[in-house]
């Protein structure tokens, strides 16, 4: 009876990962990242293996077909995904759903299958070469991806078929953010043992024969290694194996850990976090793993980036030479010059970052802003901050710098960014008006055009138009020849002056450049031109002058904006090839790419009612939060318990921690000083070393005084602020070592595996890039920290169950739901530790594998004593680290994770000065010299 009651509903719900606004955003941008890396990662693998010749291998063919099935399961999924981020109501219709679980299901079964192909190839290889030709022919190796992609059909259609007949009764809400099979099993209102039963016999099946054939296959294959008698030859035969052991090692990690445990123990909220990792991270990994540890790989791809961007045609190659880097002549050559203008436009860039950054953070947390008018002036400002951080930086570099220098591939890289958000920006101010049109000429009509997905569609054929338009013209820059003068007469790589350079006939490339530019600035000067025609005439049509003054001030802001935009754009690009002054579009080029980033965002504030209202809202409502409690939050400050209220103890602990902050602040700022003072230390690893040490002393200082001054006093008060102060310079600082140690990890690499490429690779503008990238990432990863933990709502309990305050003991006393925090969280900081864990996994593996290329025991013993130290303090933070962040929620314990972050905040920061001291001779010696010195100086006197 109760399963006659039971149909097919006419669509599911998908709930995702959270229902939280800037969340959600923040999701699909890194998603879009991971996704768009996942395809251009896969497709060139695949390219690279169809077009090299040497490439031509049964291992190879298998890879090309892994990369496929990467971008096929990764794109049945992601899609779908990033687009729920952006829309409320997250539906899927039935057929869709079992289109996507069927795909998803072929595709990965698929995998399973190829994995096991490979494993087995790499066992004809290794022990048995002499036959490899025969065991792995053509046709063996194509009925083997066959037989991998039939079997995958085939199990995907039994589960789709047998899944889709079952009755849905009640819900249709699928607790995931894609159609698996368990969430849709826990929806049906029958009986679906056999279901289950099918899914861990057929799954566990494949999962378990692949695994054995895996398993076989490397344990024939270890023992062929082990009868290799030469190290060098062990090291070689086994690196062949490395990439393809790690991607089978991520694969089925995460595949057994879902699928193939009891029902009873199934948790759909830790599956999601799970299922992120194997269904959009690891198709983004595995390029990565076949490229970075593949040196077949790699010589290919150099040989196709020669090929391409250093290709001379015949006249070049008889009389020229190839230009492999450019010199931007800049703003000015007057030395004076050079300074002011570095403090003036690093005070523009930095307004643009606050004020843009700013916009992006108010129209997320303002409910009031959140229409189609800011939602496309959100995507404004983020391509503001983009286009204008394509040259800024650079820019910056060049006036402290005499060779301003930019290789061919970053110059390329500049335009084609340059290109996509100039036109992003100009196709969005169109939609702009649009919008501005139907909120003015058609109210009543507003709510159902301009509906959240016909604004997604338009943000996304912005980005779309601004990426076809780039690839265009980035694509007849490859073409060109460049042979002769490599000096660019502006201050980055915009086109025309590249276009002068080439020895080629560069006439096609100006006219693509006029017609692609002028079609463009048509298109959207004739959509604002008509939008603003009909809002002139719906104005006009209003009597009282009040309402046209009103109706008109919304466009105020836009008009303005646009005004600015396409007039300094207009007078660069569109006009003839003969009037064209490149002294003159320099200067304006200021405008359109420093100067306009900057000003969108305060013409948009100081010039709008809503949003000026808006942060007047923001502002009160933290005033009153922290004031009288409103808004749930009765909290003003909170109570740090510290480690024990025993008296004895706490001035034990105050003695000791006082002890060990001032051998941390003395070895951390000795280590500094005598890197600083030492020109033998001045070398990328002492470079990295000298960071590691500030780091280490500041994030030491956030912690440990507060931590001192309440072993002293029974009212261990901090107030709200100063809490999530502490808390964002934690977060910050200790992402950022992360990424340190990681860079130190990879220069140790370059040291001992290219020893003779070492200063050429480790060049000084590299390693200042590395330190950007590290801080610039613990930046992002603290605000996202802050800006999630500030939304939490503290009604109750003000106890801190810690010395600090820590992201856990804070969310344990919130009075909201903080699951989705939760999961942004393990999220972000999974990833952190991730990508540095595999970037010093993989550096160590190639490390170890030449020092065992070493014959000599003295030679191996020197090459490892340069990581030791290293290897020592990656060792004992990350031990700690995750111990205490990457476990559930379940298990986790105040008292452990307090005993646990006395080392990582206070005794690690003490202990690296001393390991890199005491296991480092080059800094021992350093030291000697400089207080010999310092002897030698007094003596003198």
């Amino acid at each position: 009876m109760l399963e006659s009651n039971c149909t097919m509903p006419t669509e599911f719900l998908l709930v995702g990962f959270t229902d939280y606004l800037p969340l959600r955003v923040t999701l699909f941008l890194v998603f879009l990242i991971v996704y768009t890396l996942t395809v251009v990662g896969n497709l060139g693998l695949i390219i690279l293996v169809n077009i090299n010749p040497s490439l031509q291998t049964p291992m190879y063919y298998f890879l090309s077909n892994l990369s496929f099935l990467d971008i096929s399961y990764s794109t049945a999924i992601t899609p779908k995904m990033l687009m729920n981020f952006l829309i409320s109501r997250k539906s899927i219709s039935p057929s869709g759903c079992a289109l996507q679980m069927f795909f998803f299901s072929c595709f990965a079964d698929a995998e399973c299958l190829i994995l096991a192909a490979m494993a087995y190839d790499r066992y004809a290889a290794v022990c048995s070469p002499l036959r490899y030709p025969t065991l792995m022919s053509r046709r063996v190796c194509t009925c083997l991806v066959v037989l991998a992609y039939f079997s995958g059909s085939m199990t995907s259609m039994v589960h789709v078929c047998l899944t889709f007949t079952l009755p849905f009764g009640g819900s249709n809400i699928v607790n995931h953010f894609f159609c698996d099979i368990p969430p849709l099993l826990a929806l049906s209102c029958a009986d679906t043992h056999v279901n289950e039963l099918l899914l861990f016999v057929l799954c566990g099946f494949i999962q378990t024969s692949t695994f054995v054939v895996i398993l076989i296959s490397y344990l024939r294959i270890l023992n062929t290694v082990l009868s290799i008698k030469s190290s060098g030859g062990r090291s070689k035969t086994f690196s062949t194996c490395a990439s393809h052991l790690l991607a089978v090692t991520f694969f089925y990690g995460a595949l057994l850990f879902m699928y193939l445990r009891p029902s009873t123990s199934y948790s759909l909220n830790s599956d999601k976090v799970v299922a992120v990792f194997y269904t959009v991270v690891f198709p983004m990994f595995n390029p990565i793993i076949y490229s970075f540890r593949n040196k077949d790989v790699k010589k290919a791809l150099q040989k196709l980036l020669e090929r391409t961007l250093y290709k001379p045609s015949i006249m070049a190659v008889w009389n020229h030479t190839v230009v492999k880097e450019f010199l931007l002549v800049g703003l000015t050559e007057n030395p004076n010059f050079q300074i002011p203008l570095f403090l003036l436009f690093t005070l523009v860039y930095f307004i643009t970052l606050v004020g843009n950054w700013g916009m992006i953070a108010l129209i997320w947390l303002n409910a009031h802003l959140h229409t189609p008018m800011y939602f496309f002036l959100s995507n404004l400002s983020f391509c503001d901050i983009c286009f204008s951080t394509v040259f800024a930086p650079k820019m910056l570099i060049n006036f402290l710098s005499r060779h301003k220098s930019i290789t061919f591939s970053g110059c390329l890289l500049q335009s084609f960014f340059f290109a996509v958000y100039a036109t992003t920006e100009g196709i969005l101010l169109s939609m702009m008006a649009y919008d501005r049109y139907i909120a003015i000429a058609k109210p009543l009509l507003y709510t159902v055009i301009m509906t959240q997905r016909v604004c997604m569609q338009m943000v996304l054929a912005s980005y779309s138009g601004g990426l076809i338009n780039s690839l265009t013209h980035t694509v007849g820059l490859l073409k060109l020849d460049f042979c002769g003068p490599n000096i660019v007469n502006h201050y980055f790589c915009d086109i025309p002056p590249l276009l002068k350079l080439s020895c080629s006939d560069t006439h096609k490339n100006e006219m693509l450049l006029l017609i692609f530019s002028g079609v463009i600035a048509v298109f959207t000067f004739v959509i604002i031109m008509f939008s603003y025609i009909h809002i002139i005439i719906a104005i006009l049509r209003i009597h009282s002058a009040e309402g046209r003054r009103k109706a008109f001030s919304t466009c105020a802001s836009h008009l303005t904006a646009v005004t600015l935009f396409y007039g300094s754009g207009t007078f660069s690009y569109i006009q003839p090839s003969s009037q064209y002054s490149l002294d003159q579009e320099k200067l304006s080029a200021v405008f359109y790419t420093l100067v306009i980033p900057m000003l969108n965002p305060l013409i948009y504030s100081l010039r709008n009612k809503d949003v000026k209202d808006a942060a007047k809202m923001s502002t009160c409502v933290k005033q009153l939060n922290t004031m009288d409690g409103r808004n749930n939050t009765n909290v003003s400050d909170f109570i740090l318990m510290g480690l024990t209220d025993s008296e004895e103890i706490q001035l034990v602990l105050f003695t000791l921690f006082l002890l060990i902050y001032l051998v941390t602040v003395l070895g951390n700022a000795g280590m500094m000083l005598i890197i600083r003072l030492d020109l033998h230390l001045h070398t990328p690893m002492y470079f990295f070393l000298s960071h590691l040490s500030f780091l280490d002393l500041s994030y030491s200082t956030v912690i440990t005084p507060k931590t001192l001054e309440n072993l002293l006093t029974s009212t261990k008060y901090i107030s709200y602020l100063s809490c999530f102060t502490q808390m964002y310079f934690f977060v910050f600082l200790g992402t950022t070592e992360c990424f340190i140690l990681s860079s130190m990890a990879y220069d140790r690499y370059v040291a001992i595996c290219n020893p003779l490429h070492y200063s050429v690779v480790m060049s000084k503008r590299l390693c200042c890039s590395l330190i950007s990238v590290c801080y610039l990432n613990g930046f992002m990863d603290s605000i996202i920290n802050v800006l999630c933990m500030s939304r939490l709502h503290f009604c109750d309990s003000n106890v801190i169950y810690h010395f600090f305050c820590d992201t856990s003991p804070i969310l344990a006393l919130s009075c909201t739901d903080t699951q989705d925090i939760e999961i942004l969280i393990f999220i972000f900081a999974g990833s952190t530790l991730m990508v540095s864990v595999i970037i010093i996994s993989v550096s160590y593996l190639s490390i170890l594998s030449s020092v065992l290329k070493i014959t000599s025991t003295s030679g191996r013993q020197k090459a490892f004593s340069t990581c030791a130290s290293h290897l020592v303090g990656v060792t004992i933070f990350y031990g700690t680290t995750i111990f205490t962040y990457l476990k559930p929620r379940k298990s986790y314990s105040l008292g452990k994770d307090q005993v646990a972050s006395v080392f990582y905040t206070i005794v690690i920061p003490m202990l690296n000065p001393l390991i890199y001291s005491l296991r480092n001779k080059e800094v021992k010696s350093a030291v000697i010299r400089v207080i010999q010195k310092r002897q030698g100086s007094g003596l003198l006197k």
